[in-house]
């Protein structure tokens, strides 16, 4: 993790919101600085347009406070080099641009199959075993509406649940 926030202090520091906070990385991209300088995230989000608030824990906020330390609160949390050519106005990194670091990144620790969600898995999945697997907790802020919608998108698989539910005894 280090060699990342070495190499790549912005991606590293989108690993951090992502694992975090579990927003979409469109939601993440929207993200601008005050957003993670503040106490809560508070964002619509873009697929569903649903509210969802989520604190700035504070392992997020010192993981990336080098980060951000230059920047204007106004600044995309993200943003990217390019800018938009008539009037060279700065924008935030583009979903695929992000694909394509994330993959080129992976593949030098042997990982394949990541993609732009697999933080947000990896958040769900963290928060679903350390909360009692509260999936209605975790439905309300993925804003999903089924919870095998939920455990089948934080890979909780059959045979998980079997092994699991093969280990309750009640006493008659």
């Amino acid at each position: 993790m280090n060699d990342l926030k070495k190499t790549n202090p912005k991606y590293h520091a989108l690993f951090l919101v992502g694992i975090h906070t579990g927003l979409r990385i469109s939601d993440m991209l929207r993200l601008r600085v005050k957003d993670i300088r503040a106490d809560e995230i508070k964002i619509r989000q873009q697929k569903n347009k649903k509210w969802v608030t989520l604190p700035v824990l504070p392992d997020l906020r010192r993981g990336i406070a080098e980060y951000i330390a230059d920047k204007d609160d106004d600044d995309w949390l993200f943003e990217s080099r390019q800018r938009k050519q008539k009037v060279k106005v700065k924008r935030a990194l583009d979903r695929s641009t992000v694909y394509k670091m994330l993959n080129k990144t992976c593949r030098k620790y042997g990982l394949r199959s990541v993609g732009c969600h697999t933080t947000r898995k990896t958040f769900g999945y963290h928060l679903y075993m350390s909360s009692e697997k509260n999936i209605g907790l975790l439905m309300e802020i993925f804003g999903h509406s089924d919870p095998s919608i939920t455990l089948r998108y934080i890979g909780i698989t059959q045979d998980t649940i079997n092994k699991a539910v093969l280990k309750l005894r009640f006493t008659s």
